[in-house]
């Protein structure tokens, strides 16, 4: 399971109703819906083969176009409230909301995480013959 489906389970247990995107529409959104996007990815080589990354996303949100701003502000609450965590893989981290001139709620975090890369497909030099000589 990807982490952008993880984040879709969890905005899908605090709003059951809702339409939630995980890819751009050519149509445009439908209000009020929820937008998940991938932000960027770092990543820092540890001990042992293993590395440190750091994913960030955003879930945007769409308000009914009716009362948009009311409607941000209680989102925002139940987002503040209830998406903290990924269940059963990660906290979130660095969250940080911002209602934007456009009436969309940006609900930004980081998700962190120890990795063990797979190495089978990793080139090994064996028996790699020398020539010439050593003074």
């Amino acid at each position: 399971m990807t982490i952008i489906e993880r984040i879709a389970d969890e905005l899908a247990r605090l709003f059951p109703d809702a339409t939630i995107y995980t890819e751009n529409q050519a149509d445009g959104f439908q209000e009020p819906s929820f937008f998940i996007e991938k932000i960027d990815t770092s990543e820092a080589p540890e001990m042992f083969d293993r590395q440190y990354r750091k994913y960030a996303y955003q879930v945007i949100y769409f308000p009914d176009p009716d009362n948009p701003k009311t409607d941000m502000e209680r989102v925002e609450d139940y987002l503040l409230s209830g998406l903290l965590e990924l269940k059963n893989f990660a906290p979130l981290r660095h969250i940080q909301v911002t209602q934007q001139e456009d009436n969309t709620l940006i609900y930004q975090f980081e998700v962190w995480g120890r990795f063990y890369p797979d190495k089978k497909d990793e080139i090994k030099l064996n028996n790699e013959e020398v020539k010439g000589n050593i003074k």
